[in-house]
């Protein structure tokens, strides 16, 4: 499995070049979400490690720039990000071989880290993941790591937004189990002020249904007040992979 993979099709991003900083052939991550597109977590953990080399992630990311004209560089992939030890090196390596904008789509787990703060302050756009109101919601959903609770990730999601200099976006995946908290989420949402609210639903192939257009419609305007984008009215550009069959792997998705 390459560590570059895309341009994905992204409604949130653009035309986005993936950077998985794990590369395993089943998902490492400090979450079990029960609507993940990547199904179970084989290794559930909140151990950082470096798992794959800096060498190979700067030649494929040259390799990748010569073949390809992504909007935006998104460290991404087969479970956490911000579980790589390596972060801080691979943004490095990023920003010497382009001037496009790095994202990073993350569960949040990390968020209150120092180091995960210190490398992050150095991208332009974090995409943190909110799905619950409550610990028991953040249990049933979410099903994190047994020393991971709602209260500190909230914590550390808050702690990020006040030190990131950065596009801060809030991605928020609505389904049956949580739709009724949409309220409590809106008002939480407003107490992290984000720039950005991403109201989402499952809709590529998981073991969870996606709630109805019409349905999701009604909770963006809980979210009244708030700059909000919706998966349901975002257009996606068309993007030509460098390698199709590596793309499904980690989309669950059929190409086109």
């Amino acid at each position: 499995m390459k560590i570059i993979y895309g341009p994905v099709a992204s409604w949130r991003l653009g035309k986005s070049l993936g950077i998985d900083l794990i590369c395993s052939a089943s998902k490492i991550c400090s979450f079990n979400c029960i609507y993940c597109q990547l199904e179970k977590t084989e290794k559930i953990t909140t151990e950082r490690e470096k798992f794959v080399p800096n060498h190979e992630i700067e030649k494929e990311i040259k390799y990748a720039l010569k073949n390809t004209k992504p909007d935006v560089l998104t460290l991404s992939g087969m479970g956490e990000p911000t579980l790589a030890k390596n972060l801080q090196d691979t943004i490095n390596v990023i920003r010497k071989n382009t001037n496009l904008p790095i994202a990073i789509l993350t569960n949040s787990t990390f968020l209150g880290d120092k180091n995960v703060q210190n490398a992050l302050k150095n991208i332009d756009i974090i995409v943190a993941k909110l799905d619950a109101s409550n610990e028991e919601l953040f249990k049933k959903i979410n099903q994190p790591a047994k020393n991971l609770s709602f209260k500190k990730t909230l914590e550390g999601i808050k702690e990020m937004k006040e030190n990131f200099d950065g596009k801060f976006a809030l991605q928020i995946m609505f389904i049956d189990e949580n739709k009724d908290y949409a309220d409590e989420i809106a008002k939480i949402a407003r107490e992290i002020n984000p720039d950005e609210v991403q109201i989402n639903t499952p809709l590529r192939p998981c073991p969870v249904k996606p709630l109805p257009k019409e349905e999701l419609d009604e909770i963006v305007k809980k979210f009244s007040g708030l700059n909000v984008i919706s998966v349901y009215h975002s257009e996606k550009p068309q993007t030509d992979p460098l390698d199709k069959v590596d793309l499904l792997k980690r989309r669950r998705e059929e190409l086109e």
